[in-house]
This record gives structure tokens, sequence and C-alpha cells, in this order.
């Protein structure tokens, strides 16, 4: 005769700052500006702040779901250390004609 054994998991009621940031993959500061705009609920205990779980689930599932747009067949691809800017316009190429400049960030 076999048995099948059922594990049940148990929801924490709180987490910690660094709990939460670890839960939702975002960093310490993140989630006390969300403690700060009243995004996620916060208690303290002594001198613990304790996250609750369940505004941390409520904002999670209120986030919009990633939509993935089509890329450009063959586009030409920047590097990392490439920026482009605008630089106005030379009179000698008359006037509203802008020109970009092509810097690259040193190291």
């Amino acid at each position: 005769m076999s048995k099948i054994l059922e594990v049940k998991t148990v929801e924490p009621a709180a987490l910690s700052p660094k709990g939460t940031a670890v839960y939702l993959s975002l960093s310490k500061r993140t989630i006390s500006s969300l403690i700060a705009d009243g995004a996620l609920i916060a208690k303290q205990s002594g001198g613990r702040t304790l996250v609750d779980f369940e505004s941390v689930k409520k904002y999670y599932g209120g986030l919009p779901v990633k939509t993935v747009s089509a890329s450009i067949p063959n586009a030409p691809r920047l590097s990392s250390r490439v920026r482009h800017t605008v630089a106005p316009a030379r009179p000698a190429q008359g006037p509203g004609v802008a020109r970009v400049k092509r810097r690259v960030r040193r190291r």
C-alpha cells in the first residue's frame, strides 16, 4: 500500500523589509518608498519593521502585465557605451536641421 504525503505551506503573516525586497526582486530602498507611499502596509514591533504579506501580494497582483513588443529585424544595435545627443543646427545647414552627435563614454 502506497501512502501519498501532502505538504502544506504556511504563508507568513509579515516579512522584513529585506525579505520583502528579495520576494519582489526590488531594492530595500524601493520597499521603503512603497511603505512611505502607502502601497505596502508596515507595522512596528519593538525596533523591527514588519511588512504585511497580504499587502505585498496585493501590490504584486496590481502590477501590469509586461507586453513584449516585436523588435525590428536587422536594426542596428547600440553599444551601452554610446550615447546619442541632438546638437543644435549649424547656420551652414540651414534652419531647423539638427545633427546627431555620437559620444562614447569612457570607463
